[in-house]
């Protein structure tokens, strides 16, 4: 078995630890002056602080109002009602201003918030008012119906006091209500209302008849004829239909005249043969003065195309050679003979021109 090498070094080392005792390490108390100074030192920087705030707000741009605007203070407490006022961003802020105006005769002045809770009492005012109204209608009315009431109690409490009293009143009461509920009254009620339904029911036959003849053949007529002939207006036709119709019509079970469904084909046949006949004369008389109209400007045309054609042959004529000088005539002479053809038909166009001007 070999034995562990011994190192010198190693031994010299483990002994010079052993007698060098362990190093205290040392701990730093700081002095009570320094403790002092430390807490105070937190305050003697707040004024410089403070003094650099001030200057970061010295270095700010002063805000410039434009010309004709104020600085208005806001209000934040003490309003007289919450309210909230808004602007295009949001809401802001409600500004410390006052209201000067009128009311009730008299000039007040009083802030903006005061003025809104007095509108709050104005809208208040009128909502009772208004209901008040509708309550004092409403108790109006209802008092007008008690009395109504209470005069028909009356009335008839005092008819039966009158029964009960006056026996010749009692009988002819009793008559009248032995006539009135008699066989042959109940009857003739009955008749008198079958009537009148019969009546009823005949009058809506009637009405419904006529509306379908009058909108579906009679103004499907009257249309036609004012489109073809746009000189005759629809009301005139109307009003001569209107008149055929009152000669055609009968007395209806309610007493009212009417045009019964077996007279429609008369007024179908008039239609046709005499008002469409009568507004095709109307159309063609009113028509006549521009077709005249337009004849004399053709028969001017023409003349003044015959004008030049013998102004062309005579000068044709004139300008021909001429076997032997002959005698002047008795004709008017003219004011300036035309040299050419082209102003012989001026000439003459100008003159039938001017005739046709004037």
């Amino acid at each position: 078995m070999t034995a562990p090498v011994f190192d010198i070094k190693d031994a010299i080392s483990e002994a010079v630890a052993s007698a060098i005792p362990a190093p205290v390490a040392d701990t730093p108390v700081a002095p009570q002056t320094e403790d002092v100074e430390a807490d105070e030192a937190p305050e003697a920087d707040a004024p410089e602080a403070a003094d650099e705030d001030a200057e970061a707000e010295a270095e700010q741009p002063a805000v410039e109002l434009p010309e004709g605007y104020v600085a208005v203070p806001s209000v934040t407490e003490g309003l007289a009602t919450e309210f909230a006022l808004f602007d295009d961003d949001g809401e802001v802020e409600v500004p410390a201003l006052m209201v000067e105006y009128k009311a009730n005769g008299k000039i007040r002045k009083d802030r903006l918030d005061q003025v809104v809770k007095l509108a709050q009492w104005g809208v208040y005012n009128e909502e009772r008012d208004r209901k008040a109204t509708a309550i004092e209608q409403e108790y109006q009315n209802t008092l007008a119906a008690v009395q109504e009431m209470e005069e028909a109690v009356a009335e008839r409490e005092a008819q039966m006091e009158r029964l009960l009293n006056d026996e010749e009143f009692l009988e002819a009461v009793r008559e009248a209500y032995y006539a009135e509920n008699s066989p042959e009254k109940r009857a003739e009620r009955a008749e008198r209302e079958t009537n009148n339904l019969r009546v009823s029911y005949q009058m809506q036959q009637i009405q419904s008849a006529g509306e379908q003849f009058y909108s579906g053949e009679v103004l499907p007529a009257v249309q036609m004829i004012t489109d073809a002939l746009p000189n005759v207006t629809p009301q005139e036709l109307e009003s001569r239909l209107h008149m055929v119709m009152q000669a055609h019509a009968e007395t209806a079970p309610n007493g009212q005249p009417y045009v019964p469904p077996s007279r429609y084909d008369a007024i179908r046949q008039y239609i046709v043969d005499d008002l469409a006949l009568w507004a095709q004369m109307v159309n063609a008389k009113r028509s006549q003065p521009v077709d005249a109209e337009k004849a004399s400007v053709k028969a001017e045309l023409d003349r003044a195309r015959v004008e030049a054609q013998k102004a062309k042959n005579l000068v044709g004529k004139a300008m021909k050679p001429a076997g032997q000088a002959g005698k002047a005539t008795d004709a008017p002479k003219r004011s300036a003979k035309p040299a050419t053809v082209d102003d012989a038909i001026s000439s003459a166009l100008s003159s039938v021109l001017s005739s046709i001007s004037s």
